[in-house]
């Protein structure tokens, strides 16, 4: 699980993680939050089973934080890889059901669950257009040629041999919730850091490539091949009872560092490099050098 600065979901989403994961393996990202002390909190609660690591450089690395996680994973002798997220939970209805499936994947296969944007609420999710009906991948059996690698942004599944998409869960029965659009302030910010950060680290990729993708979030008319009408459908009940103790650790209207992290960016480059890209205002927040 990597891990950077995602103290207002944590708490939960490690905890749940344990609930089907013999073992956890957290990646402390150049945090600043209390995201270490609730990695150590976790670890106390259950010795053994969680492995911690700590990475202090600013770069997002993604590729290589997770190369590294597994490395961590195979070092732990796992025998199956789990690739959860920070801010994504199982639904509670697939909980006791999680080894089984692990153990009935066929060879060479991934295990793809189906996959809930929220938005707006913890039993709101879209139901249609380009966050609707989604698959996650979640396990795969390990396999020496399998790993991570290169500078690519949101690249889920391992690269090497490619593995057959196994989908044992119907779309509207379970799979993982993705606590993305939870808190609409904390995806503006996000995505607005996204398009900065590609601008900066690929100056050949178009602008308009760049604030398009990440404007997806917001405007469906950004992607004309998906549903142009998002719809919305209500999670049931079952999805979240079993972590009602926990959801007290949920604070999902924590201020978004990335807020923070896109003035930065904004101030030290300069409002050139990144013309072109709507930036949804967030640099423009709490007196931002223009």
């Amino acid at each position: 699980m990597p891990v950077r600065n995602e103290d207002w979901v944590l708490g939960l989403s490690a905890r749940v993680a344990l609930q089907w994961c013999d073992e956890l393996v957290m990646l402390c990202h150049a945090s600043s939050d209390k995201s270490a002390s609730i990695m150590r909190e976790i670890s106390d609660e259950h010795p053994g089973r969680v492995h911690l690591a700590l990475n202090e450089d600013s770069e997002w690395r993604e590729m290589q934080h997770r190369g590294y996680l597994l490395r961590i994973a195979r070092a732990a002798q796992a025998t199956h890889i789990a690739i959860v997220d920070a801010d994504e939970i199982l639904t509670g209805n697939l909980v006791v059901r999680m080894r089984g499936l692990v153990e009935s994947m066929p060879r060479g296969s991934i295990l793809q669950l189906p996959g809930y944007n929220l938005r707006g609420d913890l039993r709101r999710y879209h139901a249609n257009g380009i966050w609707g009906n989604r698959w996650f991948s979640v396990v795969f059996a390990d396999d020496p040629r399998l790993g991570w690698c290169g500078d690519r942004f949101h690249h889920r599944e391992p690269m090497g041999p490619a593995l057959n998409e196994w989908r044992p869960v119907p779309q509207g029965y379970g799979g993982v919730m993705h606590l993305w659009g939870l808190n609409e302030r904390r995806l503006i910010a996000k995505h607005a850091a996204y398009k900065m950060v590609e601008t900066l680290r690929w100056p050949n990729k178009p602008r308009a490539e760049i604030d398009r993708m990440y404007s997806q979030a917001f405007n469906p008319a950004a992607n004309p091949r998906f549903d142009q009408v998002w719809r919305y459908a209500t999670a049931p009940e079952s999805w979240w009872e079993p972590y009602q103790d926990l959801l007290g650790r949920l604070k999902s209207d924590a201020e978004p560092w990335q807020e923070q992290m896109c003035r930065e960016l904004y101030a030290q480059h300069g409002v050139a490099r990144f013309k072109g890209l709507d930036l949804f205002g967030v640099c423009e927040a709490k007196g931002a050098v223009a």
